[in-house]
């Protein structure tokens, strides 16, 4: 009588088959579900020119050009040169993960929102933070923060944005004052 096979060990393979094939098409599923979402639910981008604005490009300048420590400055941003003007380090820095910035400006409040490319996804993403100054540094307070994302990713971007704010000490400059209005900030400050 010939010798059929091993019943117990056929099952086995049988289910080791149908549990990968359940693995595959759950996964198929799920990236399908977030391509849907993401594709059909994040809003038309918000496009503004690559345009660095002009009272910052002089501030740098005049910076670079040395021996102005002490010296007084100061810059009027409006929302559209806010979003011109990080647009245009985004172009500038294409690494950074962001793009399509749009800012708001009200008297206690700023917001800014854009898209993120996060694991190969892109998710719209947005913050509300107040900014007050102390010893001449920018403090962030975060008052909302929008991330469509599981727990340790948005726990770990958080931690990446205050080391990022952390790093304002590093400035060449020193804030003295910021008069935030609906539609626009007055920045004032000293060259270190």
């Amino acid at each position: 009588m010939p010798l059929v096979g091993n019943p117990t060990a056929k099952k086995g393979r049988m289910n080791s088959l149908l549990r990968r094939t359940n693995f595959w098409i759950a996964f198929v599923l799920i990236a399908a579900n977030l391509y849907a979402w993401n594709a059909l639910g994040a809003p038309a981008p918000y496009v503004v020119a690559p345009i660095r604005d002009p009272e910052v490009v002089t501030l740098l300048e005049y910076i670079a050009s040395g021996n102005h420590s002490g010296e007084a400055w100061q810059v009027t941003l409006t929302e559209l040169e806010a979003e011109q003007t990080i647009t245009w380090y985004l172009k500038r820095y294409p690494q950074i993960p962001f793009r399509h910035p749009r800012v708001r400006i009200t008297s206690d409040w700023i917001a800014g929102e854009g898209d993120a490319t996060i694991a190969g996804l892109q998710v719209h993403i947005g913050a509300k933070a107040r900014i007050a100054l102390q010893d001449g540094l920018p403090v962030v307070t975060i008052l909302d923060l929008t991330l469509p994302l599981p727990p340790p990713i948005r726990s770990a971007l958080e931690a990446e944005l205050d080391t990022q704010l952390q790093r304002a000490d590093q400035l060449p400059v020193r804030f003295t004052s910021a008069e935030w209005q609906d539609g626009q900030v007055i920045v004032r400050g000293v060259i270190r």
